[in-house]
């Protein structure tokens, strides 16, 4: 008869036989029109993710040390933002009716600008982010005050007045660059700009809200979806060249499709995560009904960004309950199953 310790090897040789999983995406900093980026259409349906009003863009940024080497100060400037490494770019050539907007690092530091028409403005953050950790960045725009802020960690990194009103993609929209201008680009800047964003990404949410009035704790766990969440990019896919929106938005998804190239080529799925300090699940078992549904461990043992534990029942200790082997994901990718007891009085969980 097989004992649990039998059966959680065999679970961890299955698991190490598989490919693991990226939880980011790596851009390695290629100035393209058509290569190391994410393209995500606005338009033609309309996307959800087209916001023109109060919205708040966060996501999770690394960059290491000496990258995103741009060196020009960031400026209050109408679309000041477009000189620095581009990490997401809404624009539009031109005026841009109703408007567009954009997040780059000028040394190092945020740039977040929108325009309206002709009139905008560039808020500039005060962190320098190449450090190779990672960030949680905030960012929200008042549609009726024009007010941009930055978050940096959940602290007030910068803020600007801009210009009020409606700064979407117009739907229908006629344009002479349509290979383009209907996109929003993560990475890099749309039209080939002169620099691109070199460093991870992940947990990319767009909500049609103003989700931060003020400072706020940084956040230690993957985004949810709700009613105000018109996108929601986990980078979860390891593979392939389609990245998914999990919002559920209604009128998505909002889908986006990764153009791989340049030297050395990317984006890459990675394997770097900013929930992944050491071994997850320190605090001890969970029951597997309270597993955690971000990183469900199934049957081939994919593991997104936390794991589940497995019921192995024990038959050759008659009575005893059932015994649980989890595959722990560690900052470097390996797997660890451990084994414990979950009989009710004699329980070392």
């Amino acid at each position: 008869m097989n004992s649990p310790a039998h059966l959680a090897t065999a679970m961890l040789l299955a698991c190490l036989s598989m490919p693991a999983l990226a939880q980011s995406l790596r851009f390695n900093g290629n100035p393209s029109a058509e290569s190391d980026r994410v393209e995500i259409l606005l338009d033609a349906p309309a996307r959800p993710l087209d916001v023109g009003a109060h919205f708040t863009i966060e996501l999770w940024l690394r960059a290491a040390p000496g990258s995103n080497a741009v060196d020009t100060a960031c400026g209050a400037d109408n679309d000041a933002w477009i000189a620095g490494n581009i990490a997401i770019d809404r624009d539009v050539f031109g005026a841009g009716d109703f408007g567009d907007y954009g997040v780059s690092l000028m040394r190092g530091r945020i740039a977040f600008g929108v325009s309206v028409g002709a009139a905008g403005a560039t808020a500039c953050g005060g962190t320098d982010l190449r450090d190779d950790a990672w960030h949680h960045v905030a960012l929200t725009r008042n549609a009726s005050s024009g007010q941009l802020r930055i978050y940096v960690d959940g602290q007030l990194d910068g803020q600007a007045a801009g210009a009020s009103g409606d700064v979407s993609y117009r739907d229908g929209r006629a344009t002479a660059w349509p290979a383009s201008d209907p996109l929003l680009v993560l990475g890099n800047e749309k039209h080939f700009g002169p620099a691109a964003f070199s460093g991870w990404m992940d947990e990319l949410r767009i909500s049609r809200t103003l989700r931060y009035a003020g400072n706020f704790p940084r956040p230690d766990a993957a985004f949810s979806t709700d009613l105000d969440t018109v996108a929601l990019y986990s980078f979860d896919e390891g593979q392939g060249q389609l990245l998914g929106d999990r919002s559920g938005a209604v009128g998505g998804p909002s889908p986006g499709a990764l153009r791989v190239g340049g030297s050395p080529s990317g984006p890459q799925w990675s394997g770097a995560t900013p929930f992944t300090t050491g071994p997850l699940f320190a605090d001890g078992f969970e029951p597997w009904q309270q597993a955690n549904p971000k990183l469900q461990m199934a049957a081939d043992c994919r593991a997104y960004k936390s794991a589940a534990a497995v019921p192995i029942v024990d038959h050759a200790a008659p009575g005893a309950g059932p015994r649980h082997a989890r595959a722990a994901v560690h900052a470097r990718s390996t797997l660890r199953v451990e084994v414990s007891s979950s009989v009710a009085a004699s329980s070392t969980e």
